[in-house]
């Protein structure tokens, strides 16, 4: 897949998704924004690592995901509780990332798996 459909296929699975979700360049660059991430106003182009606090940035395994080729990821307490922050290379373009976090935007509900009672 050559970029501009990597970016089509990211738009297509990820901006619905309700979380802010990003491709960013082992250099921090970010590459594309799902609608979350732009509501936000996050913009493409920027190091994702000069958003907000420097100390908020301190886990970043963005190179170890990069360097690996493997998916990582961390956990990390926010006022909403425990949340996920995940790294994962792109195998058509090994210096890009998907980045996101799940948990740390708002609080998702309790659901009960879809029992019936």
């Amino acid at each position: 897949m050559n970029d501009d459909e990597i970016i089509r296929a990211f738009h297509s699975m990820w901006d619905n998704f309700p979380e802010p979700v990003m491709i960013t360049q082992k250099n921090r660059e970010m590459v594309a924004l799902n609608k979350k991430a732009e509501s936000m106003g996050l913009t493409v182009g920027i190091k994702c690592s000069s958003i907000g606090n420097p100390e908020n940035h301190r886990g970043c395994l963005c190179n170890k995901a990069v360097d690996s080729g493997a998916p990582v990821y961390i956990t990390y307490e926010t006022p909403f509780g425990k949340s996920f922050g995940y790294w994962i290379p792109i195998p058509d373009k090994p210096e890009w990332i998907i980045h996101f976090g799940v948990g740390g935007t708002f609080e998702y509900p309790k659901h009960d798996g879809g029992k019936k009672s």
